[in-house]
């Protein structure tokens, strides 16, 4: 057995994960304060990894981190404002002094996720396919070949941060216009809280809003308009790949009526894409938010 976190935008998740990729331990927290966030991090995946080293013979930790990372550094994080954070190197020296013999190893989250999905998950059986990991950003992978696509210096397939608005909204990047700022799942939810007075920006909250209002003029274009960008972002990502099927993760993955049906259609009936395919997959991710976690254990 190995040990997988994930590193999301706003929560870290920590599994006991099987050789048959399934979790058989696992404990979770949120990130709501995002001071001093490198060592929250670091103590709470610390403490939370002793607990499992102390019950089971683990040799492995694998850690998913949306952004910029090295096997042992975190480069940049733009969403957890992190930049430069040797956190497997600290990590594994501090497990270490305790006693512990521990490799532990980075990579970016969509990839990890990807591997997951790919292996256990909705793109089992296809050589050539997309993910995409759509929550507080957009973590992006490419399969090509059976094999994980990655550039040599840097992980790379940043869709997230392609450009679909020309002098558009801010990205925490620093760049405007990015995908990840109109394809975010959280600046969605956000927007909707902020026109409707929501109390909670939960999705089970804004779900049910959704659902318990149909007929609602704003509600309706406000989902129109995401789809619509979203839909852009994507059928770029196709035309230059021509997968056989894109995964869609992440937080995402728990809108299927709401938010998933309604791209399918725009993306297969619509305009958007060079070359007309009825033949092509859009699948939810299977392994849901614990993709991250398994793909972790994979790397």
């Amino acid at each position: 057995m190995k040990i997988g976190i994930d590193i999301g935008g706003s929560h870290i998740g920590i599994g006991l994960v099987d050789n048959n990729g399934s979790i058989v331990l696992k404990k979770e927290t949120f990130i709501k304060d995002k001071t001093n966030i490198e060592s929250r991090i670091e103590r709470y995946i610390t403490e939370n990894v002793i607990e499992i080293l102390q019950a089971y013979g683990v040799n492995q930790i694998g850690i998913a981190v949306p952004g910029t990372v090295t096997d042992k550094e975190i480069i940049k994080a733009v969403n957890l404002g992190i930049k430069n954070y040797e956190i497997g190197t600290i990590i594994q020296e501090n497990l270490l002094k305790l006693g512990y013999t521990v490799d532990v190893k980075l990579k970016n989250d969509g990839k990890c996720a990807a591997l997951a999905e790919q292996k256990y998950g909705a793109l089992k059986g296809y050589d050539n396919s997309i993910f995409l990991c759509i929550g507080t950003g957009v973590g992006s992978a490419v399969i090509f070949n059976g094999k994980l696509l990655e550039p040599k210096n840097v992980p790379g397939f940043e869709f997230s941060h392609t450009i679909i608005h020309k002098n558009g909204a801010l990205c925490n990047c620093g760049k405007r216009g990015c995908f990840e700022v109109y394809a975010s799942l959280k600046r969605f939810k956000e927007k909707l809280v902020k026109e409707f007075n929501l109390n909670s920006i939960d999705g089970e909250c804004v779900r049910n809003f959704i659902r318990q209002n149909p007929d609602n003029s704003t509600l309706k274009y406000m989902i129109n308009n995401y789809i619509e960008d979203l839909s852009i972002g994507i059928s770029n990502i196709i035309n230059i790949f021509e997968p056989e099927a894109i995964c869609l993760g992440g937080s995402f993955a728990e809108y299927e009526d709401i938010l998933y049906q309604p791209l399918k259609k725009a993306l297969l009936t619509g305009n958007l894409l060079f070359n007309k395919r009825c033949d092509i997959i859009i699948k939810l991710a299977e392994l849901k938010n614990d993709a991250g976690i398994i793909g972790a254990t994979l790397i």
